[in-house]
């Protein structure tokens, strides 16, 4: 594209430079892109800027809060730590009166808030004597809580008879509980607690005396309810001995009209007869079977088969005998005949023991007969006992369903009386020990150190929210703020281009003094006393940050069209103190630095200021050439810049407006053209008077400065609308005073680049060229 194309200035005076063009004013008359993305760098540049504000509001919230935390009287805390063990049941098994049962967090709990309780704070006070005490004596109320008071007493009148606290002790308790703290440790049964008090003595006096309390209350309940339990024991035990014994009589009573008999272990004694003669019963029957079966046998004639013969030895013996002497004879009947000696004796022998075996077979018979009649009566008669043993034992059994709920209602009201007399001496007991399940594992010791204030956190504390207020106040100014700070908000909001950008003095030297400025070595040059410090930098101190700012600008200017720059234009501004003497004068010497022959018109005849700048008091001026007192020549005057003559203001006149207004004005500009390269008119503030837009009338173009975070974007605007309304072609803006160490614009990594970190070598050299052509030149 063209646009993109380098162009040469049409001019002898610069055969050898060439510039790029800049954007041309027609490309700022389109809309704006939309705005980028805020950066945290962006907040930062805020903070900047801002940072007074910061500074102050910070220091006054850590004034206020230094005074005040200096000012507050020391506060020492003293703590103590206890032991809240499980009570053990093995001690006494008395749990149903007393519950001596293992604690659980829920009793813990209930212990922590017995250790805040209203009645031990009592005990402790009452114990101290606190209410005596200045620190915990009630204050003089005021109207109000005199009146809350009297509405008060109204209301609860007569609570002091009910029991309640009287006034002057129920302050204390408040008091004293808001100065307790109660502080259970974690996974542990230990709990700390803190008392705070101006007196560290006092604080760890009342803080033991608290604890000692806690434990001495502890076993004061444990007393009062085995007394409680002992008389509540002994009112029922009387009414039971009572019972018991009628309860034995009657017992007693029903046993022996009933002839209910029973033995030491407490069985019927019916019952045991009963299974007594069942087992006799069954015995003689059994007998009976066996001697019935003899005697079959016996009445079978087979006697030789009976056991009783079997087994008499008697009956064995003459068995054997009678087999001996049959044999005997047998022998002899062999050799002698029957009336042998020997065989009548031998048969004598057998017909003898014949006899006795039938004796002793008959007696046999015979016993084993009666042995089975005996068995046969013997179960009759047990069996007839057997029958009357169950009637009376199905008797008894009806009269025993009668006996055993009088006994266990006798045994019942025995174990009762029992285990409450038991208690009753375990009760008596209990109230005589002392041991408690609470301990005090550390006690409170004299503190040396207030917690109270807490001066360097309050500080911290202090510093941290004041700054975060002048943060928060700072970003809300910023918010509120609708003055230029950057060529950004020029094209944002003005639409129309920045020519340049010219840095505070004090952002570039980090002094409020603007006696020194940094050149291109990084090293401070004298700049001259007085105004023209700031006015003549560009001439005073070439090779400095603030005379490469204003050679930016120039380089815009000349850029600032496509066939040729404008050779005469005025510089202004929208309100007063913005600096548009300062950079007339300073584009001035600028141009002249090119080798061009540059004229400075101060067209402010109403506060005018180059005549002081370039020392010129006393001679005629613009006013005296339009009302035709002087000629052009005599209002011309030449000064120390090489090539920049200055035509003053001269006398203040009555009617500026009216002067300008002539045509001479216009002539003026005209003629001065033909001997000087560029003609520079310094014109009043536009908002103010009218001579800004009229003296925009007689150049061919205007360029307005603005005072950067100063100058509203809405005055601006209406004066770039005067210019525009009233000449036609604006240049641009200068932005004019600009902090480049909150600047948004990419001015400011361009000086502090320079400035910071030493990167202006390779200016320096440029700078030095310039300087050697500017003697060539000369």
């Amino acid at each position: 594209m063209s646009n993109d194309k380098p162009v040469r200035i049409p001019s002898e005076r610069y055969p050898d430079v060439t510039y790029q063009r800049v954007p041309s004013l027609e490309s700022f008359s389109q809309e704006p892109q939309d705005e980028a993305e805020i950066h945290l760098l962006d907040y930062w540049r805020i903070i900047v800027a801002r940072r007074w504000t910061i500074y102050a509001i910070a220091t006054t919230v850590v004034l206020v809060t230094m005074i005040a935390t200096f000012k507050q009287t020391p506060i020492y805390q003293a703590t103590t730590s206890i032991q809240i063990d499980r009570e053990n049941p093995n001690i006494l098994s008395f749990k149903d009166v007393y519950a001596l049962e293992s604690q659980t967090d829920d009793t813990l709990q209930t212990q922590y808030k017995v250790l805040s309780s209203r009645t031990l704070a009592r005990r402790v006070i009452e114990t101290l004597k606190l209410t005596e005490m200045q620190e915990f004596a009630p204050k003089e109320p005021g109207l109000l809580a005199l009146y809350q008071k009297k509405l008060e007493d109204l209301i609860a009148s007569g609570r002091n008879e009910n029991g309640q606290e009287p006034d002057n002790l129920r302050r204390a308790i408040d008091a004293y509980l808001k100065r307790l703290e109660v502080s259970p440790v974690r996974q542990a049964r230990l709990v700390n607690v803190s008392f705070e008090s101006k007196n560290p003595l006092l604080a760890a006096t009342i803080v033991n005396t608290h604890a000692a309390q806690f434990k001495e209350q502890n076993l004061q309940y444990k007393f009062d309810a085995t007394q409680d339990a002992s008389g509540f024991l002994q009112e029922r035990l009387v009414g039971l001995q009572s019972k018991l014994e009628n309860a034995e009589d009657r017992l007693q009573e029903y046993s022996q009209r009933n002839k209910i008999l029973f033995t030491e272990e407490g069985k019927d004694t019916s019952t045991d007869n009963l299974k007594q003669l069942e087992q006799e019963f069954i015995r003689a029957q059994t007998e009976r079977f066996q001697k019935e079966s003899m005697d079959n046998i016996a009445q079978s004639g087979d006697t030789d088969a009976l056991p009783q013969l079997t087994n008499n030895q008697l009956f064995s013996n003459l068995t054997t005998r009678l087999a001996e002497l049959r044999r005997d004879e047998s022998q002899l009947a062999v050799t002698f005949g029957p009336e042998y000696p020997s065989r009548k004796r031998i048969r004598g022998q057998i017909e003898e023991i014949d006899r006795t075996l039938k004796d002793e077979k008959a007696r046999v018979v015979q016993g084993i007969q009666a042995e089975y009649k005996t068995a046969l009566q013997r179960e009759k008669l047990l069996s007839k006992a057997l029958e009357d043993q169950k009637d009376e034992v199905n008797r008894i059994k009806q009269e025993i369903i009668q006996y055993n709920i009088l006994k266990r209602e006798v045994d019942s009201l025995r174990a009762l009386y029992d285990g409450l007399l038991m208690r009753l001496k375990e009760a008596e007991i209990s109230a005589g020990l002392k041991a408690s399940n609470v301990r005090v594992v550390d006690r409170a010791e004299t503190p040396n150190i207030p917690v109270s204030p807490r001066k360097s956190i309050n500080l911290l504390l202090s510093l941290l929210g004041g700054l975060a207020l002048g943060i928060a106040v700072a970003f809300f100014q910023e918010y509120m703020d609708s003055s230029i700070k950057s060529s950004d908000d020029i094209t944002r909001h003005l639409k129309i281009a920045t020519l340049g950008m010219i840095p505070k003095l004090q952002s570039l030297t980090g002094s409020r003094k603007y006696g020194y400025a940094y050149g291109h070595s990084q090293t401070l040059e004298k700049l001259p006393e007085g105004n023209k410090g700031i006015e003549l930098i560009t001439h005073a101190s070439p090779h400095s940050l603030m005379a490469e700012a204003y050679r930016s600008v120039r380089t815009s200017l000349l850029l600032s069209a496509a066939d040729h720059p404008p050779h005469s234009f005025i510089v202004t501004s929208a309100l007063p103190s913005e600096g548009k003497t300062v950079t007339a004068v300073n584009m001035a010497i600028s141009l002249t630095q090119t080798g061009s022959k540059v004229i400075l018109i101060d067209g402010d005849m109403r506060k005018p200021r180059l005549h002081n700048v370039f020392g010129l008091n006393g001679g005629p001026g613009l006013s005296g050439f339009l009302s035709g007192s002087a000629t052009l020549k005599d209002v011309i005057y030449p000064t120390e810049v090489p090539n920049l003559f200055v035509l003053p203001c001269g006398l203040l006149p009555p009617n500026p407006a009216e002067l300008i207004l002539s045509d001479r004005l216009r002539q003026m500009v005209h003629v001065l053209r033909n001997y000087f390269d560029f003609v520079i008119l310094d014109s009043p503030p536009l908002l103010n008077v009218s001579d800004a837009r009229i003296l925009s009338l007689a150049c061919e173009a205007s360029m307005l400065v603005i005072k950067a975070s100063a100058t509203s974007r809405y005055v601006a605007k209406r004066a770039i609308d005067d210019l525009a309304a009233s000449s036609g072609r604006v240049l641009g803006t200068v932005l004019n005073d600009v902090d480049v160490r909150v600047s948004s614009s990419g001015y400011q990594s361009y000086y502090t680049s320079k400035y910071s970190y030493g990167g202006y070598g390779s200016y320096g050299a440029y700078g030095n060229q310039r300087g050697d052509r500017k003697s060539q030149n000369s």
